[in-house]
């Protein structure tokens, strides 16, 4: 049987999967791993670790299916980082995660020698710590003598890449996201910013479409893996663009709404970039805007930090008392911001908070607050998408929050539009896959994606409750622009005390 492996760098673990030539799954292995945090607002992981796990895991998925010949590799990943290394190819320093927000100055920085304006009239987006351009300029101007060793600045998924193939490369929807050193009417790294900034091209990775063969297995690579040398490897991309192609997302009025730590709204043919949104490129080449906020994150945190709870098996209990109680938890409303905000309020000194606790709140109305608020958070990335005149018609939940039912309907619910769900099948690893069957010829066309995927269940919104719920997010909008300076002070207050 021939087959694809699809390599996935994650936040939280990396995962190996065999894919036979028609999107089923033959086998997957996963490794977790934790997010280191040395400092406030840092987030970083030592990318020898992704290397490591891939050598661990690639074997032993080979070897769960004997008689596969693999057809070809991709590798996705998370983004947007920097993982800077040498002539050797030996990072240099832990890999900043696109959750990091150590750069906050280089932002200013930006802003006085480039401006916000000139940057997104470059980029389509505005200056944010998220963005990797901006983590790169912490890296030059904090790590001159470490800079100057520097061969490249990597992505997680082109790290992988490197390792397997010796070449360095990079697909458009990570290096759109890697603000303001992308030029997105040219498709390339914007020479002017790098100048500005100090960077030259050569210390980049070549920006390659997701679906180009960018060399094949290395003789060293292939002993560790166990892959067959010279095995073609796709260029691949951001695990949100494979992801969004996995759902089947790539037609005008549909959305794909990732629920895994992190929570993306995923827009494609967006007829214009908005700044308060993402903006980049999807795998398929469309332009693909996307909005970022905390989702799953916010329920292990929960679940974890509040509750003390371990593993998914508390799910069910909490679930089942949670749909007991009416939609909006009894007057409960929870700002999400527990690692700042990136879309729409792109403030990194926002915090959470419930609001409208009483003494009649249990753990179950704290629990469906939660969920509730990280809906209200989709709630304002829809409202910014219609107001640049697409209209979404429905969008796809995926990824392991999407499971629950009870928070799809609150979903459904609050943003007013059907909740298309697969119990199986889809996602990252079978977005990458389908790339590198568009590589090799196997397939012609994205929209024969459809053919990999199993039908969908569809969550219909209440009018009843889509009613109520307009109500309190009338009031959760008006939440932040009135908190914005108290959580500014606290964050400040909180650094002090650190």
């Amino acid at each position: 049987m021939k087959a694809y492996i699809v390599m996935d760098i994650g936040t939280s673990s990396t995962k190996v999967t065999l894919f036979s030539t028609d999107g089923c799954q033959l086998a997957s292995l996963s490794s977790s791993y934790d997010v280191q945090m040395p400092d406030a607002g840092w987030a970083e992981q030592d990318p020898q670790v992704w290397w490591q796990v891939i050598c661990q895991l690639c074997p032993k998925v080979l070897a769960s299916a004997v008689g596969c010949e693999v057809m070809a590799v991709v590798v996705s990943g998370q983004t947007p980082s920097c993982v800077p290394v040498d002539y050797q190819g030996t990072p240099l320093l832990p890999a900043q995660l696109w959750l990091d927000r150590r750069s906050t100055p280089q932002v200013e920085w930006l802003r006085q020698h480039f401006g916000e304006e000139r940057a997104q009239t470059v980029s389509t987006n505005r200056l944010d710590s998220y963005f990797g351009g901006v983590k790169w300029l912490w890296f030059i101007q904090t790590r001159p003598k470490l800079f100057e060793r520097t061969w490249k600045i990597l992505q997680a998924n082109s790290y992988v890449i490197y390792k397997l193939t010796g070449r360095t490369v990079v697909d458009p929807s990570q290096a759109g996201l890697c603000s303001p050193c992308f030029d997105s009417t040219t498709g390339n790294w914007s020479t002017e910013v790098l100048d500005m900034m100090g960077l030259s091209m050569d210390k980049l990775p070549e920006v390659t479409p997701a679906v180009e063969i960018v060399g094949g297995i290395g003789t060293e690579s292939a002993r560790q893996t166990g892959l067959k040398s010279g095995t073609p490897v796709i260029c691949g991309g951001g695990d949100f663009a494979c992801s969004c192609l996995g759902a089947g997302v790539f037609s005008t009025g549909s959305a794909a709404m990732m629920l895994g730590t992190a929570g993306n709204l995923l827009i494609p043919n967006s007829p214009q970039g908005d700044s308060r949104l993402l903006n980049t490129f999807h795998v398929t080449g469309q332009r693909l805007s996307l909005g970022g906020v905390l989702a799953g994150g916010a329920i292990h945190w929960y679940t974890h930090s509040i509750l003390g709870l371990e593993g998914n098996d508390h799910f069910p209990d909490l679930e089942a008392k949670a749909s007991t109680i009416l939609p909006g938890s009894s007057g409960l409303i929870f700002l999400p911001y527990l690692m700042g905000e990136r879309t729409p309020i792109w403030d990194s000194q926002a915090r959470a908070a419930w609001i409208g606790l009483t003494s009649r709140h249990t753990q179950a109305h704290l629990y469906r607050a939660v969920m509730e608020g990280v809906a209200y958070a989709y709630r304002q990335m829809v409202d910014i998408v219609q107001q640049t005149g697409n209209k979404l018609l429905y969008a796809v939940a995926m990824d392991g929050g999407a499971n629950s039912a009870l928070w799809r309907q609150i979903f459904a619910d609050i943003l007013h539009l059907p909740i298309h769900w697969r119990e199986s099948n889809g996602g990252t690893g079978l977005g990458a896959a389908f790339l590198a069957a568009i590589a090799i010829g196997a397939e012609n066309n994205f929209t024969a994606v459809e053919r990999w995927l199993v039908p969908v269940q569809i969550t219909q919104p209440s009018s009843e409750n889509t009613k109520r719920y307009d109500t309190l997010f009338s009031i959760y909008s008006s939440l932040y622009p009135r908190l914005a300076c108290d959580f500014h002070t606290l964050a400040q207050m909180g650094k002090s005390n650190e």
